[in-house]
């Protein structure tokens, strides 16, 4: 196993393998989230979280007040089971696609395997389809990524993208508006009196997922319907990526920017924090929006502001694609919503 395989992973795959070997046999009880806590030196969090994964792909139900039994499990036919590849379980950062993509496989009667990238690249063609009756496939590099997956369509393995378009490929892709998310995001800032709104996104070397393009074309939208222009072309936004804390204080105030709009919520919390290192009334003169709805979004401070996407849906309807088998590529969009918190309020007044 990677060694950064995640703990709750671990603990998901130790039990499974219990269960699947017949170690653990039908309405067994399990070990409750403190023992295995206890067990694996981690917090309930964890052990919680890995009971959870166990029972959204149905080899566990849970009563309350009695704990977590092993449900009478048959194993399904390789044809029968359905891939999740994405970049790192763990990461909260990107959004619960899982349990949509499990309620969705068990409703049609399948299975949902979840997998790291890494592990997933360790699978020759020829185990994908002798295990899998498809892939769906959550991109971290899908120029990086592009050549294997190529292959897989060549073989005629059933794919679908989540989140991010490569055209070139030719796959069917369940993702989010960006394009209108990017729009809404700058339209509200503008409807409060913001006119210098920059994009920032972090970019070391120029290029971008698809989805940040499509919320930056959206951010050049609202401003060309609105008569303003970007304080600053994608092309810089690399040099931006090098300013400290105060060297990005001095950006903005020489700029004039009033409002940032950020390609993701982690981002844009990073920015927050550094920024509110250097000078701590920075948020009562500037807005900043980001994307996604991270949990963490509410929790920091000021609370930020962030375009909601229904990762659940999304995982959803990423089922039913590659069920139905598309034979011509088709993007599917799901509609964003604007989540307006702390970090965004109307435009300081300029001083005559």
């Amino acid at each position: 196993m990677p060694k950064s395989e995640p703990r709750y992973v671990t603990i998901f795959n130790d039990l499974k393998t219990q269960i699947t070997s017949g170690a653990l046999k039908a309405d067994d009880q399990l070990p409750t989230e403190l023992q295995l806590a206890k067990a694996y030196n981690v917090s309930r969090i964890t052990s919680k979280r890995a009971l959870t994964e166990l029972e959204a792909q149905n080899f566990i139900y849970r009563q309350q007040g009695s704990g977590s039994f092993v449900q009478p499990h048959h194993a399904l036919a390789p044809d029968k089971q359905l891939l999740f590849v994405l970049p790192f379980p763990a990461d909260a950062g990107l959004g619960d696609y899982a349990s949509g993509i499990s309620q969705a496989a068990s409703e049609h009667g399948y299975q949902a395997v979840t997998m790291d990238t890494r592990s997933f690249t360790q699978l020759t063609p020829a185990e994908l389809r002798q295990k899998y009756a498809g892939l769906i496939y959550l991109p971290q590099d899908l120029y990086q990524e592009a050549e294997l997956l190529y292959q897989l369509k060549l073989d005629q393995f059933p794919i679908v993208l989540l989140d991010k378009a490569f055209p070139e490929l030719g796959l069917p892709v369940v993702t989010a508006d960006n394009l209108d998310g990017g729009r809404q995001a700058t339209a509200s800032l503008i409807q409060t009196g913001h006119q210098r709104i920059l994009f920032y996104a972090h970019s070391d070397h120029g290029r971008l997922p698809s989805s940040v393009y499509e919320r930056y074309f959206g951010y050049l939208q609202a401003l060309h319907q609105a008569h303003l222009t970007p304080v600053a072309p994608m092309r810089e936004l690399p040099a931006l990526n090098q300013l400290t804390a105060t060297a990005w204080l001095s950006y903005l105030d020489s700029h004039a920017v009033t409002a940032i709009v950020v390609e993701n919520d982690l981002i844009a919390i990073q920015l927050m924090n550094d920024l509110r290192a250097v000078d701590a009334t920075i948020w009562q003169r500037l807005s900043i929006i980001g994307f996604d709805n991270i949990q963490a979004a509410s929790l920091t401070y000021p609370t930020l502001s962030t375009v909601a996407q229904d990762f659940q849906g999304m995982g959803q309807r990423a089922v039913k694609l590659l069920l139905t088998a598309p034979t011509t590529p088709t993007v599917v969009h799901l509609p964003i919503k604007l989540i307006a918190r702390e970090s965004t309020h109307a435009a300081p007044h300029k001083e005559d």
